[in-house]
């Protein structure tokens, strides 16, 4: 104590110096309990804290402390929490002694990231206490892979001729958003292959690529535009106008634009230089590479170019704003994303994207000339494309359910020829958000509740009557035999068969509790599953693949996820001293071996988590429903000895806490109970749009951006649950349209 105040009574700032004796009797009423010699909880001191702001470890611990105050981890619940008052004169002096050794605060660092999004305070976001201005930060937002892989198709024939590395990655962690204006950058190495594209870009645009072929000849494939075919094949030096139109086709391929005055000049002046030193092909391949190298090609420009208004916030350029609507909404250029007949470009430039009703009426009609067209079987042919692609990577990031096939899965523990595809089971889970997502009603609520699922037809996608005639009259197949007594068992019961080569492809649908004998392939989907087995896409086989462990189910993971997705709550990380891990007693069920998590030093976490998961007990580790669970050899590769193993039924109770949302709050018997009081709660849709506007806005939601998120809310509730509403309102809003630095 003596040792802390000796600290403390260093001369600072009188500005500071009442404030000194607060930050000791601070540490001493809420600190010092778990955080002194001899309970050292977490592996923190601070009873020896120094007030050293020059010294590595007394700054780190310093960062953490700031971290717990600001996200209120700490004090934990049970104990006595500091008046808010008090809590902010401690945070102030803290940062103030970091402003003064020019240190940056962590915590400022982590809030730009997406896993720290919900440390904003959910209430004060949607009360309406917050009535600022919206804005966001004027920003570079580096082009990701799928951007750069719709560019690439754009350059007619290129993707057939050469091999172009894709130079942009993203995050890939499961559940999190992964497209943060903040979060991604042109480093070195991706610049290294930008510059490799460019050159082979360059290099196929002027004299074309040699590919091996099918006849296994060298073929030259060549796709030289006139402008530069112009210059290329006349013996005599181009003259300035021919550069000039070169230029300019480049500049509208990749920047669909036309070159400013002074960029003409200086790009022309390069490629004269060029062609003098190195000959008319190189010179103008160099001169290529630099127009593909331009800022504008490697980032989204959204800096606000517009006017400013009296809150000192810049609007987005009517050029930007076409930019920045065709990347959230389509990944390409505005010069190639239409509506109603026009590009949006063309619109930009007609004026006719000012007023946030007219972008409103625009983003809506993208999204609705964009819908997919069929609801039957052929929606599972291989030519067949989701066309909102934007729309299904914020479904896929959300949810985290496209990462199924990366959980391993040894299949024979199920037997073999099982038809395991987890393939399959994500593309059926695209169709079932996209045909919800196009139907627009109640978006939230049919995606959580729902029971009208897809399943793909698991044969030849392109020859469903084909080879159901090839079957039936095919004797020289090896499972001819099979085939025929399955066929016409199937269709004496007048029902339609699954027209696939032998019996594994057929037991796919067993993972959607489908006996494959008895099935009537549904040609026109979606179709209801029964709901006592499936309810919305928490009950779908990929997302209850994806949220699972090799061997196991995983209850933890999958109520952090609802914790963090649809409650708009936190869980701490896993301090590095915990060993995390669950008693491996195959004898005992899982909820038994997780009593381990029950103690004291666990459940203050775990009390957010388990209670969510465990409900999802009555589906097994590949997704399929369950009344009882098998004890034993699990993990047994050999399926005869499951028959015999000892199984109990499934306990599937389990709670909602901590909510804030009293409605919300209660113990339920299933997950199918869970899920609809869920859907009911107006926490959870007010989480999703929180989601939904870092997905579309590309970063953190803050105080300022509380009108943004009422409006929206309101926007998808008076729209009867139309998430096009949801989407319109954000890129309409003052948030997307004005920028601002921040201090």
């Amino acid at each position: 104590m003596l040792k802390v105040l000796w600290f403390l009574a260093l001369p600072l700032p009188v500005v500071h110096a009442a404030l000194d004796e607060q930050v000791v009797n601070f540490l001493e009423q809420h600190c010092y309990d778990c955080h002194e010699a001899g309970t050292t909880k977490g592996g923190l001191r601070l009873d020896d804290l120094a007030a050293d702001f020059t010294e590595g470890g007394s700054i780190d611990i310093w960062q953490e402390v700031l971290e717990k105050l600001e996200t209120e981890e700490m004090p934990p619940k049970k104990k006595e929490k500091p008046a808010t008052a008090d809590r902010q004169q401690l945070m102030e002096w803290i940062r103030a002694r970091f402003a003064e050794h020019d240190i940056d605060p962590v915590i400022d660092h982590k809030r730009r990231s997406p896993e720290f999004g919900n440390h904003l305070d959910h209430k004060a976001l949607f009360d309406g206490s917050h009535q600022g201005h919206a804005f966001s930060p004027p920003r570079l937002w580096r082009f990701g892979p799928h951007a750069y892989d719709r560019f690439i198709k754009d350059v007619r024939g290129l993707r057939h001729a050469t091999t172009i590395h894709q130079p942009f990655a993203i995050d890939e962690s499961k559940g999190v958003i992964a497209d943060y204006a903040a979060k991604h950058f042109a480093d070195s190495a991706t610049l290294q292959l930008l510059m490799m594209n460019c050159r082979s870009i360059a290099e196929y645009q002027t004299t074309g690529i040699l590919k091996r072929e099918h006849d296994g000849k060298m073929h030259r494939h060549q796709n030289t535009p006139d402008p530069f075919r112009v210059i290329l094949e006349n013996e005599e030096s181009p003259d300035q106008a021919q550069l000039k139109t070169a230029i300019a086709w480049e500049y509208q391929l990749v920047l669909e634009r036309e070159p400013s005055e002074e960029e003409m000049t200086s790009t022309l002046a390069f490629c004269e230089n060029a062609m003098r030193t190195a000959g008319k092909k190189r010179g103008l391949q160099a001169t290529l590479v630099s127009i593909m190298l331009k800022p504008e090609a490697v980032y989204r420009m959204e800096i606000g170019l517009g006017k400013t208004d009296v809150h000192g916030r810049r609007r987005l350029s009517s050029i930007e704003l076409a930019f920045a609507l065709s990347f959230a909404l389509m990944d390409r250029g505005p010069g190639k994303v239409r509506v109603g007949g026009e590009s949006l470009l063309d619109l930009a430039r007609e004026g006719k994207l000012e007023s946030p009703g007219q972008i409103r009426s625009v983003v809506k009609g993208i999204l609705d000339e964009n819908d997919m067209s069929t609801a039957d079987f052929t929606m599972f042919a291989r030519d067949h494309k989701i066309r909102n692609t934007r729309v299904l990577r914020f479904f896929r990031d959300f949810f985290g359910y496209h990462h199924a096939p990366r959980v391993f899965k040894d299949e024979n523990r199920i037997g073999i020829d099982s038809g395991f595809d987890t393939r399959k089971i994500v593309n059926d889970c695209d169709q079932f958000v996209m045909n919800i997502f196009d139907k627009d009603k109640d978006v939230l609520r049919r995606l959580l509740t729902s029971n009208d699922y897809f399943v793909a037809y698991p044969g030849s996608f392109e020859k469903f009557e084909k080879d159901l005639g090839y079957i039936r009259n095919n004797k020289n197949d090896q499972n001819f035999k099979f085939n025929k007594s399955y066929i016409e068992r199937t269709e004496a019961a007048g029902r339609t068969p699954i027209p696939i080569e032998g019996p594994s492809s057929r037991k796919y649908v067993g993972f959607y509790n489908i006996d494959h004998e008895a099935w009537d392939y549904p040609t026109e989907q979606p179709f209801p599953l029964p709901k006592e087995e499936r309810a919305g896409i928490l009950m779908h086989p990929a997302w209850l693949i994806a949220w699972s462990g090799n061997f196991d189910t995983d209850p933890i993971r999958r109520g952090k996820w609802i914790r963090e997705h649809l409650l708009a709550g936190t869980v701490p990380e896993i301090p590095i001293t915990v060993d995390a891990v669950i008693p491996e007693d195959r004898h005992k069920t899982l909820r038994e071996r997780l009593t381990a998590t029950t103690a004291k030093s666990c459940w203050n976490c775990h009390e957010k988590m388990n209670p969510l998961g465990l409900p999802f007990e009555n589906f097994d580790d590949f997704g399929r429903f369950r009344k009882s669970e098998m004890l034993g050899e699990l993990l047994s590769i050999f399926p005869d000895r499951h028959r015999k193993a000892t199984s109990v039924p499934v306990d599937t109770s389990g709670a909602i806490t901590g909510s804030g949302e009293r409605a919300l709050e209660g113990e339920v018997a299933n997950a199918f109970e869970m899920v609809h009081k869920l859907a009911d709660s107006d926490l959870v849709r007010q989480s999703f749009v929180r989601h939904t506007f870092r997905y579309w806005l590309g970063r953190n939601e803050s105080f300022h951006d509380s009108p943004t998120l009422i409006a929206a809310d309101r926007a998808y509730t008076e729209n009867g649950g139309s998430m096009k509403a949801l989407i319109a309102s954000l890129l309409s809003s003052d948030s997307f349209l004005y920028r601002k630095s921040q201090p």
